[in-house]
């Protein structure tokens, strides 16, 4: 999370220098978190839970990542892993090998194994992968970190499954609409290699989609379960863009660190109401305008994510 005060304008994947300036727990909740510094006077929240075993330290400057910029234009923050790398192979002690369920319905195969933290993590294990259980070893690729968290897959798997690449737009075809996790209703997308993608249903509705039909996405990144996950194409909005929204209101917010801030709420051509968070946004509470330009940065689960453009 964030303030917008001396706020960079930062974008999703860049990796910056943060200092830890402090700590503090949100009264009431038994959360806390580590207050982040960044190189242009902003501070953001990191929830401390995630990074026990990173042993944090006030005062101590990290790389991380931009990891998300949600829809209401907050930051989330990735810091480096003090062993692991994304992209690169690990041993990993082998605990156990499991069934599940994956994000698409479909059952697989996965090991659990243990970091040099002493964690537990999952590794996605391709469909019929041979694995010497005995050896009580396992070579894993870090696909994403997230949260402190490993999200690993055997590195085999580019050469056993054929996958679409990180950051492309490809056609996809929508094969399905079926309930899955405590069934809620998915589409099922299918790419040019049969891999299935499942996207929730309610924040797609708008979009009209039908089974048959075919569709441009931007695979965005590696899910929970290792499986990769994508954003369709916005069918009105075009990333990097200025268009005028319809002003609702603007709301005033406090954030986790106790300072108050303005949040400007608009509508989007869907009806769909967007929040954009701004040091401009009192002006706009002032003048009260019909429409106001926003600039799309970003499409996230079917909603446009904005920023506010001044009239000068």
């Amino acid at each position: 999370m964030d303030n917008n005060e001396n706020q960079y304008k930062f974008t999703e994947g860049e990796k910056h220098l943060f200092t830890i300036s402090g700590f503090t727990e949100i009264p009431g909740t038994g959360v806390s978190y580590y207050i982040l510094k960044n190189p242009f006077g902003g501070k953001h929240l990191l929830k401390a839970n995630h990074y026990q075993h990173y042993q944090l330290k006030e005062g101590q400057t990290l790389i991380c990542k931009i990891d998300k910029i949600n829809c209401s234009g907050k930051i989330f923050l990735e810091p480096e892993n003090p062993k692991y790398t994304e992209g690169e192979i690990y041993s990993f002690n082998l605990i156990k090998i499991i069934g599940r369920i994956n994000s698409v319905g479909e059952k697989e195969k996965a090991a659990i194994v243990k970091d040099v933290f002493g964690m537990e993590t999952i590794c996605s294990l391709p469909e019929n992968y041979a694995i010497d259980i005995k050896s009580k070893k396992i070579k894993c690729k870090v696909l994403r970190i997230k949260k402190g968290q490993l999200f690993l897959a055997v590195p085999e798997i580019r050469d056993i499954l054929k996958q679409p690449a990180i950051g492309k737009v490809y056609p996809f075809t929508v094969v399905n609409i079926k309930p899955l996790e405590e069934n809620i209703d998915y589409y099922l997308l299918q790419d040019e290699f049969n891999n299935l993608y499942s996207l929730k249903k309610d924040m797609y509705q708008h979009y009209g989609f039908k089974i048959g039909q075919k569709i441009k996405c931007l695979v965005t990144k590696f899910g929970t379960d290792s499986h990769l996950k994508i954003e369709p194409v916005h069918p009105y909005y075009e990333i990097g863009k200025a268009y005028s929204f319809k002003y609702l209101r603007t709301e005033k917010d406090t954030n986790p660190l106790g300072k108050e801030e303005y949040v400007i709420i608009v509508e989007d051509i869907y009806g769909i109401e967007t929040k954009v968070r701004s040091t401009e946004s009192v002006f706009v509470h002032k003048q009260n305008p019909d429409y106001i330009k926003c600039k799309v940065d970003g499409i996230r689960k079917g909603k446009a994510i904005l920023s506010f453009k001044s009239a000068n």
